[in-house]
């Protein structure tokens, strides 16, 4: 395994950056190669900083200015380094987006209080006095001394360290002392967690729940200390770091592959947005920042950041009207969708070649069987027999209000003649939103393999879109494929308790996991991968959008799966069943 690149910031002195030994030397010790950040006011620096990155350490020093704070300075505000502030904040954003594991020390960990929603006390003795009530859980009536005259490996104080965290985890013992030199402090961790305190109560370590990529802040100075508490910190955001950086080398050997999002849902919302200006409202290269409300998970940076190459975009349609009038407009929206596909490939650098075309609902296909050859000539590559409703062509896993749980028992023999057209014309047969007899039925009609590309495990979570053990393992006994999917409703466990998953976490990277490998162990390795359903309402804590995406390989490569295996979960399963099809 290669040794990992931590980034770490700079302070800015008399002669520009300058960073203490102990930084880079700790780093050094525990197996990482040191990168020094120079603090830079340029964008394209900044991100280029980041992209070499497999970790970054936050380092110590002065004041953070109290504008970012929401405050106005008080008297007891030490020297502040507005460059140093906005720099880093904007460094810490850009790691967060990439996963990229991150550790803050002193100010670090304010900075990192700060961009993950905390709040940080100008002066704690200030803070402290105007809200008594947070002594209320401390082992002391007063504050300790939190700036020592003490030289700076001299341990002053001890901190107490919450069982079940992260950081107990490594140190491996609840209490130990640590040196002190800050008068600003976190009062709140924002989305983080407190993993220890001080017994006056201030909060001395801060880390990433556990459905989230690795954050840790700790309020002491480990890199003057040396003892053994220290080394394991720095060593475990090293091992971080060198498990992040194998994702990556293994993720530019690969092509990734989601085999199922609704993005062009997100079209009409982005066309609104920007006044009817097609091209300026189909350029998805980073929608992040969009300040008009709308929401977008897939987009060309996003992708880029979650080093994810290739996306399936359906068109999806609702369930309308059975007449002709309703298959016309149903054929019409397809149209409209494929066509703003195409100036979104144009307008959009970088997205060229790494979007794929599906159908959402086969009551696109109405009761013409030669549709399938039509949007076979448009660049459809699979078609999703129904969606919530009963269609002419199958039963639905959850019917509309109203209609009986079957109409038709399965497949109608409209649909049994369309799937085999579709076998005729190459079109992959999505199965997902289908009832589970007809899925059942396309495996016996079928004479190719069919996918899943989207959906979680019933035994696992009793949801009628959720398939049966029975069911998924029918799919991969027939040759085809199971797309493990980020829907909440499909992903949340009904006992989450019995994998030791707090319900917080439910519905998270954490319950995917088990959904994903749970698929494994029933259908084989040569039969799952991954369908998000992001912009479809798919995504979950710790798989927010595509930018996450490189989280599922650090998890496997931790859970022990080799680099074959990763490969054939994120597309080679999927191409194999597709091109089964051609």
């Amino acid at each position: 395994m290669s040794r990992p690149i931590i980034g770490i910031t700079t302070n800015l002195g008399s002669k520009g950056a300058e960073l203490a030994e102990g930084y880079w030397r700790s780093i050094e010790i525990a197996g990482g190669t040191p990168m020094l950040l120079v603090p830079t006011d340029d964008s394209a620096t900044l991100i280029s900083q980041v992209e070499q990155l497999d970790g970054l350490l936050l380092s110590g020093g002065g004041d953070i200015n109290p504008i970012l704070i929401g405050e106005e300075p008080i008297p007891e505000l030490g020297g502040i380094n507005p460059r140093r502030d906005t720099y880093e904040l904007q460094l810490l954003e850009e790691a967060l987006h990439r996963s990229i594991p991150v550790l803050g020390i002193c100010r670090g960990m304010q900075v990192v209080a700060l961009g993950c929603g905390g709040k940080v006390a100008q002066d704690m003795a200030v803070w402290w006095s105007r809200h008594p009530e947070a002594m209320r859980d401390a082992d002391t009536g007063s504050l300790l001394k939190h700036s020592q005259d003490a030289p700076r490996d001299c341990a002053t104080h001890h901190v107490t360290v919450k069982e079940g965290t992260m950081l107990h985890d490594f140190v491996e013992t609840t209490r130990f002392a640590v040196n002190s030199f800050h008068h600003q402090a976190v009062v709140h961790p924002g989305i983080l967690t407190v993993s220890a305190t001080a017994a006056d109560g201030c909060i001395e370590a801060i880390e990433s729940r556990a459905a989230m990529s690795f954050v840790m802040g700790v309020q002491w100075h480990p890199e003057c200390l040396g003892d053994v508490f220290s080394q394991r910190i720095f060593r475990r955001f090293v091992q971080e770091a060198a498990i992040f950086c194998r994702a990556l080398n293994l993720h530019a050997s690969i092509t990734t592959l989601d085999s199922h999002c609704d993005t062009p849902m997100t079209f009409d919302a982005a066309l609104k947005a920007h006044g009817g200006d097609e091209k300026a409202a189909l350029d998805y290269t980073d929608k992040r920042h969009e300040s008009d409300g709308t929401a977008y998970l897939v987009d060309a940076e996003r992708m880029d950041a979650g080093h994810l190459d290739e996306v399936f975009m359906v068109s999806y349609i609702p369930q309308g009207p059975r007449t002709p009038e309703g298959y016309a407009v149903a054929r019409s929206m397809v149209e409209e969708t494929y066509r703003r596909m195409d100036m979104m490939e144009e307008v959009t650098p970088g997205l060229r070649g790494r979007i794929h075309r599906g159908i959402e609902n086969g009551y696109a296909l109405g009761t013409d069987l030669s549709l399938v050859a039509h949007y076979k000539k448009m660049g459809c590559e699979y078609i999703t027999l129904c969606h919530n409703g009963h269609n002419d062509l199958c039963d639905s896993a959850k019917p509309k209000p109203g209609e009986p749980q079957a109409e038709h028992g399965g497949l109608s023999p409209l649909g049994r003649e369309m799937v085999r057209e579709m076998n005729r014309q190459h079109m992959l047969i999505d199965v997902s939103h289908a009832a589970e007899k007809t899925v059942l039925d396309v495996l016996e009609c079928s004479e190719r393999p069919v996918a899943v590309t989207h959906t979680c495990c019933r035994d696992l979570r009793n949801h009628p879109r959720n398939l049966s053990d029975r069911v998924l393992k029918a799919v991969a006994e027939r040759g085809g494929v199971v797309q493990c999917t980020m829907y909440r409703d499909f992903v949340a466990l009904d006992h989450p308790e019995a994998y030791g998953i707090s319900p917080a976490d439910n519905a998270s990277v954490l319950t995917f996991m088990v959904h994903l490998e749970h698929l494994i162990s029933l259908c084989g390795i040569d039969h799952v991968g991954i369908g998000s359903d992001f912009d479809g309402d798919g995504g979950v804590a710790g798989l927010e959008d595509a930018s996450r995406m490189i989280g599922i390989t650090v998890r496997l490569l931790k859970a022990g799966y080799s680099d074959d295996e990763i490969c054939k979960i994120w597309g080679d399963n999927f191409r194999r069943v597709l091109c089964g099809s051609r």
